[in-house]
């Protein structure tokens, strides 16, 4: 899964690598949690790619609670074509969602320890995402939600965590995910190359939201072992 991200490029950035221009004041997220606003990436009207802020979280249209967004901040590749809250959204309502890393956790030692992962190279990329509209019963109670494509890991991630983000990398891809067909948006579906990939343990405060500073992603020591595990190379 995905429950913790950072986005921390500048909207001059967004402009270059997307093509858009957020007219937000955005500020550097290195613990972006769910429920909160993200810039997000999509279609408008007219074809052209909109940016916009919106909450993570999807919330189907035709639900009376938007509290149930809460629980899809994830949709699983392998069944959003088929499940009632995501497969409208699939075929009309894709986004980019900006990001230059995400967290996982991992239990070491009986205790849950936070990895990052990034580009090898460091630079920002997309996860696949939907997004919809929710209009609600009230004049002003609309709002805009999306959420993050996961699949099943790669080998570096396998022994972190069984589940990951659809990461698009490449300005051909950010194009087939907002504008193909079902059948080429599937192909996109994918784990991304292990190799193009890093993960290191970073500081447990990333487990807390209200911790949102740059030392979140900064690499942290492994624990050392504990006393019933002999040190590594030991004989015995």
């Amino acid at each position: 899964m995905c429950g913790r991200y950072s986005i921390t490029m500048t909207p001059d950035m967004l402009r270059r690598l997307f093509g858009v221009v957020f007219r937000d004041n955005l500020a550097p997220r290195w613990n972006m949690a769910p429920t909160q606003a993200a810039p997000v990436i999509h279609l408008g009207g007219s074809g052209g790619r909109v940016a916009a802020m919106m909450r993570w979280g999807l919330v189907p249209s035709w639900v009376k609670d938007v509290s149930v967004g809460a629980k899809m901040i994830n949709a699983r590749a392998e069944t959003v074509a088929e499940k009632p809250s995501f497969r409208a959204a699939y075929r009309r309502r894709r986004c980019l969602v900006p990001a230059d890393g995400f967290y996982e956790w991992k239990t070491e030692g009986g205790i849950k320890q936070p990895w990052r992962v990034a580009r090898q190279d460091q630079a920002p990329f997309a996860f696949a995402g939907l997004w919809e509209l929710w209009e609600g019963r009230g004049e002003g109670s609309a709002l805009q939600t999306f959420t993050i494509l996961t699949t099943e890991a790669n080998a570096t991630l396998r022994d972190i965590h069984h589940r990951m983000p659809v990461m698009l990398f490449e300005p051909e891809q950010f194009e087939a995910w907002l504008t193909a067909d079902t059948v080429e948006a599937e192909a996109l579906m994918t784990p991304c190359d292990p190799e193009a990939i890093m993960a290191y343990r970073v500081d447990p405060r990333v487990g807390n939201v209200r911790h949102d500073d740059a030392g979140l992603i900064e690499p942290v020591a492994a624990p050392p072992p504990s006393p019933s595990e002999p040190p590594q190379g030991s004989l015995f």
